[in-house]
């Protein structure tokens, strides 16, 4: 039995790698302008998270090469992140009960909304305003602002896939309270230090001086968080009554 679920993780990790591939390679082929979606990709990035004066520089000849591929595999994991998800709902399945499955089905679409969301807001409300806020204390100094290019990929691509898993909290939340590990009293009477480690966390994804970015992202997760504690409440209340 161990050998067969082996199997079928194993199987499920292939098809998804097997995707990613495919919608990487995709990402990196030219199109009729002779540019690649991850050229494409990249030049929308560039003019609209690149701050007036910054310069973007190269420091070695596999920059280029390293940030259109950071574009293109951050790309393709967004766009096989569904499929990931309903391949753990369906390993998952064969050893629940019929509740239980009808649970993984409603959340299945609502994981893969609140991941694009995460991606979503921090496409276009926290990396923005960290860039804005950030680069204006250079000329403060008297430095010359620059980003590297691979940097700068992969400063935005970290943030948008980090926010979109982070987003993913009230379903963490609702499995635990569904199979009994944590109750919802539990999400009720430790809010606090949820908060504490919102904010701590949120300080660490936006280092920004201002605190402004760093409130902006602490407030959707207090959002999801007590979105989380109320579901888990009416679930244990649920499994009560059958």
């Amino acid at each position: 039995m161990m050998i067969n679920e082996f199997r079928t993780i194993v199987r499920g990790l292939m098809w998804w790698a097997s995707i990613l591939i495919v919608c990487s390679f995709v990402f990196l082929l030219p199109l009729k302008s002779h540019q690649s979606l991850s050229v494409l990709v990249f030049q929308e990035l560039k003019s609209r998270f690149l701050p007036e004066g910054v310069e973007l520089v190269v420091t070695n000849p596999l920059s280029a090469f390293l940030a259109e591929m950071t574009i293109s595999v951050s790309l393709s994991f967004i766009v096989s992140m569904p499929f990931l998800i309903y391949s753990m709902a369906r390993y998952l399945s064969p050893a629940m009960f019929v509740r239980e499955r009808r649970l993984v089905r409603r959340i299945l679409i609502p994981s893969m909304i609140l991941f694009l969301l995460g991606c979503a807001f921090a496409y276009f409300f926290i990396i923005p305003s960290t860039f804005k806020l950030l680069y204006p204390f250079a000329n403060a100094l008297g430095a010359r602002p620059f980003f590297l290019l691979d940097e700068f990929v992969t400063t935005i691509m970290t943030f948008m896939i980090a926010t979109g898993v982070l987003f993913l909290l009230p379903i963490f939340m609702i499995l635990l309270s569904w199979i009994g590990l944590v109750s919802h009293y539990f999400w009720k009477e430790n809010w606090r230090y949820a908060l504490v480690l919102f904010l701590i966390v949120s300080a660490i994804i936006t280092p920004d001086g201002t605190g402004i970015t760093m409130l902006m992202l602490t407030l959707p997760f207090v959002i999801l968080y007590a979105t989380g504690s109320v579901v888990s409440k009416r679930i244990e209340n649920y499994k009560l009554k059958i």
